[in-house]
């Protein structure tokens, strides 16, 4: 694929640009600089070599330590007083030392390079010199030591290895080097662009099939930490797409039935008036009665599905204020006190004599209606509903039945509109189904806490929270 091939090309090259980087370094540090690195390592070791003699000369110990520091670094050293007069004298060099060949033998030079101590300002130099007799490089480092009895100069001699051979040798050793690093690169950004595509290529794959509507795909995890969470996420997602499509499929039908069935019933009454009881008023009034009914009930429908449209979309503002809401509880049930009678119905309310909340006191209204009519609907063999007002930071309202119940797998589709615990949908003889759906929306726009706690065979508790105002214990 033509990804893949990219994910290949594009591994390969910051393989071989790391590389180049990690040769180009070492290229530079060992072959280019290693001349005046070795040098600087040179003079930072003779210093050293000062550092302890000065010490010793400073502590009185110099004739102890002054012929052992020299063998073991390496140098010929030379101690003069402040006066030119040579002090100590130490040669572990042999011919190669300069400060015993040129300078000891020749006062100018012993004074030319106290001068050079002293005008120093940090108190010593580095001379870099060259042998022509024997064809080595070296260096001279002269140090000024200022002392309670008396000024002393301090002459280093040290030898400079050749370093041309080393080079050759490390260049051809170079070239080997970074043709079989090249080769190591290209092969191991193969290898590794191909293992980290192929969960990249499968992953793709399955998003095709998701993109045709196969929901039933699942994305593989990988060994690569952010794949497999991206695999997670987008297993999450087709869930969530493949509950959304059959919601979809739900909805349609649903809508589909809710408008086609009082349209063929005011149809065929219609007709029925048309063609049977249009010259009798008692038939044609059952008739008409019928289809005002079917009307009402898809002026319903269309009026919910417009709401909770609104709802959903933000279009709708809350009027927020504050309101009794054991009044606005009394006043949802006195709405349904045709259809308790009717039913035989025990509505039982645990409250407060007054409870002051703050919120939209109409649309609450309408989520408590709504949490009251579902209970009834799904209404236990005790025939009771239980109404609980419940007071701590918040104001929890609960709505409590004793019938079947919900499954824990249907909790959370609940809210969705036409959602049905049960699969075989029938016709909503009272309201359209969209109930809960329009509370949930309405508490949404609250930023409220809502919820249902459910146990099948034993009922369902709805509930919400509103903020808490104040709390009247007895009636004023």
């Amino acid at each position: 694929m033509k990804f893949s091939s990219r994910i290949r090309i594009r591994t390969w090259f910051y393989f071989i640009l790391l590389t180049v980087g990690i040769l180009g370094t070492l290229w530079i540090f060992q072959i280019v600089f290693i001349s005046s690195y070795y040098r600087d390592t040179k003079v930072a070791n003779v210093r050293m070599v000062a550092d302890e003699m000065e010490y010793g000369i400073l502590n009185n110990e110099i004739d102890v330590d002054i012929q052992i520091m020299a063998v073991r670094n390496n140098v010929c050293a030379v101690i003069y007083n402040g006066e030119g007069t040579l002090l100590y004298q130490v040669d572990s060099v042999g011919l190669g030392c300069y400060l015993t060949q040129r300078v000891i033998k020749n006062p100018t030079n012993v004074s030319d390079y106290i001068q050079r101590a002293q005008e120093s300002k940090s108190k010593d130099f580095v001379l870099p010199l060259e042998n022509i007799q024997l064809n080595q490089s070296m260096l001279v480092y002269g140090r000024e030591v200022v002392a309670d009895f008396g000024n002393y100069y301090i002459f280093l001699n040290a030898t400079l290895e050749p370093l041309d051979s080393t080079v050759n040798i490390l260049k051809d050793q170079f070239i080997y080097v970074t043709i079989a690093v090249f080769f190591l690169s290209t092969l191991f950004a193969l290898l590794l662009s191909s293992r980290m595509a192929r969960p990249i290529i499968k992953m793709n794959r399955s998003a095709q099939k998701l993109a045709e509507g196969d929901y039933k795909v699942k994305f593989e995890n990988s060994e690569y930490g952010e794949i497999s969470q991206l695999a997670e996420t987008l297993n999450y997602a087709t869930e969530e797409l493949g509950q959304m499509d059959e919601l979809r499929k739900d909805l349609i039908a649903n809508v589909s039935h809710d408008i086609k069935t009082p349209l063929t019933m005011i149809k065929a009454y219609t007709e029925m008036i048309r063609d049977l009881s249009g010259n009798n008023p008692k038939k044609r009034d059952e008739h008409l009665e019928v289809i005002l009914t079917e009307v009402n009930h898809l002026d319903r429908l269309v009026n919910d599905m417009t709401k909770l449209s609104q709802l959903q979309s933000k279009v709708l503002e809350l009027d927020i204020k504050e309101f009794d809401i054991v009044e606005l509880l009394d006043h949802s049930v006195n709405l349904m006190q045709g259809l308790i009678q009717q039913e035989q119905i025990d509505i039982e309310v645990m409250s407060y004599p007054k409870v002051i909340v703050k919120g939209d006191e109409v649309k609450i209204g309408q989520v408590i209606y709504n949490f009251v009519n579902n209970a009834i609907k799904h209404i236990g063999s005790d025939k009771k509903v239980l109404m609980q007002l419940l007071v701590d930071e918040n104001v929890r309202i609960e709505v409590t039945d004793h019938g079947d119940g919900i499954a824990e797998e249907d909790l959370p589709y609940i809210w969705d509109r036409y959602y049905k615990v049960d699969k075989h949908y029938q016709r909503q003889t009272m309201g359209t189904g969209l109930g809960l759906a329009i509370a949930g929306a309405i508490l949404d726009a609250h930023h409220a806490k809502f919820g249902v706690e459910s146990k099948v065979g034993e009922g369902s508790t709805f509930w919400f929270e509103l903020p808490l105002v104040k709390v009247y214990e007895n009636e004023s």
